[in-house]
């Protein structure tokens, strides 16, 4: 018996961090139509060429309609299904995320260039109905998948099954870390200071503070937008910038307010209720060179007296890591694409790569300068174990081996829910695919 191919691999949440939409839709054939969800014979053509330059398993074109019509499936009865809710605060935060990813890959120009979009506000726009769709397919997903577990017994003859197809695992690593960054002397921050007054009375004087933002705001989900975010509620910016836009009035310009990323000068455009339109420049402390000289040596400490026993690198992490994802255990690390503790090394970081190499088991690298959440800082790292190359095991792999049982039966309930779907929702499926032998009946043949 073959094991069933995830034929939903390439959907939105593999794509869109990487490149998302690459050149703006336009009408050029309706390949498909599921429900009140349309797929567009351009965006087939470059999600399959996508798909493809990020090494997914693409057998062939017909495989990759069927699982964006997948996709639409879930989509069209997800926006029906009362039960199916997205949070808009959390769409935003990700489009924002996402967008400051695209931001660390390249110049505004290139991204707008590669994204067809004339400025960043249109592109946080066109991701946050990209994300809102994600996020309730996935929501209508949980729904249809609910309950679904895998008990000692179904992973042992799940790899039974299949243990000839599963895969052999390349080396892999467990990671532990911890994260400094480097102290912002008083005069450094007050120089910060200086330049967001000295901005401020030059909007006070007649400028604009859409143009400032523009010029000197190194937010990059704003500053293209002349620092504006509209429709913000309590809770959705750190509590520092909340404090301060929240109490304004409209119209009104803050004293700079310091939060954990950088410097802030707010603007209160309009109250809108209990949410808000907000301004702000945000100016992100440089490290200087002497600033770094300094975050380097405590490191140099906290290295030697985990090495010499004074204390434990758990310890060590709970009160200097600036990681709050990972300091309380430890600094841990997770791989946030399969949710397990081990990482593939030829996968990892080039700079993480360099820092273990030639480490055994237990030995911590040297401390090195890195980028975390979009600043500079210095990372430690623990290399907690070296897992060779081998065939999967039930012994070494378990929990991988019951994720796997987990997916598969998920994948069934899904497959389930479509055969049980088809017959009511509206399909159309262009002449061009009407020769591919789908998985499923799309063509209701």
């Amino acid at each position: 018996m073959k094991l069933r191919k995830n034929n939903i691999i390439y959907s939105l949440f593999i794509l869109l961090p990487i490149l998302g939409f690459a050149q703006d839709k336009k009408i050029d054939g309706v390949a498909a139509v599921i429900g009140d969800e349309v797929v567009l014979e351009s965006d087939i053509q470059r999600d399959y060429m996508l798909a493809k330059q990020q090494g997914a398993e693409v057998p062939d074109q017909c495989s990759f309609v069927s699982n964006i019509l997948v996709q639409k499936m879930v989509l069209t009865h997800a926006k029906q299904d009362t039960l199916v809710s997205v949070s808009s605060e959390r769409t935003k935060a990700r489009a924002l995320s996402i967008l400051e990813d695209f931001k660390s890959r390249g110049s505004e120009e290139e991204i707008l260039s590669v994204y067809g979009v004339r400025t960043m506000a249109e592109l946080q726009n066109e991701l946050e109905i990209i994300v809102r769709e994600n996020q309730l397919i996935q929501s209508k997903r949980e729904l249809i998948e609910d309950n679904t577990d895998a008990s000692p017994e179904d992973v042992k003859n799940f790899f039974n099954l299949y243990k000839d197809e599963l895969p052999k695992i390349n080396e892999e690593v467990e990671l532990s870390h911890i994260v400094m960054y480097p102290v912002i002397t008083p005069e450094h921050k007050q120089e910060i200071i200086d330049q967001l007054n000295g901005i401020k009375k030059e909007i006070q004087e007649g400028a604009s503070f859409s143009t400032k933002a523009i010029l000197y705001s190194e937010d990059p989900g704003s500053s293209n937008n002349g620092g504006l975010y509209q429709n913000i509620r309590r809770g959705t910016f750190v509590p520092e910038f909340d404090a301060v836009a929240f109490n304004l009035e409209e119209g009104e310009i803050s004293e700079p307010v310091e939060s954990k990323f950088g410097f802030h000068l707010i603007q209160l455009d309009k109250r809108l209720g209990q949410a808000i339109d907000v301004r702000h420049i945000l100016i992100v402390p440089k490290p200087t060179d002497e600033e770094m000289r300094v975050a380097h040596n405590l490191m140099d400490s906290i290295k030697t007296q985990i090495t010499e026993g004074k204390m434990t690198f758990k310890e060590a992490a709970l009160k200097y890591s600036e990681d709050k994802y990972t300091r309380y255990n430890g600094g841990k690390l997770t791989n946030p694409q399969s949710g397990e503790n081990r990482f593939e090394r030829s996968k990892l970081p080039m700079k993480q790569v360099y820092a273990i190499a030639g480490l055994e088991s237990g030995s911590i690298a040297n401390p090195f300068e890195t980028d975390f959440e979009n600043r500079k800082a210095l990372e430690l790292l623990k290399l907690d174990l070296v897992v060779p190359a081998h065939k999967i095991s039930l012994e070494t792999d378990y929990t991988r081996v019951q994720n796997m049982a987990v997916q598969q039966k998920q994948q069934e309930k899904l497959f389930d829910w479509i055969d049980s779907q088809l017959a009511d929702t509206f399909i159309k499926i262009h002449d061009d695919y009407q020769h591919c032998e789908f998985e499923f009946n799309w063509l209701k043949k």
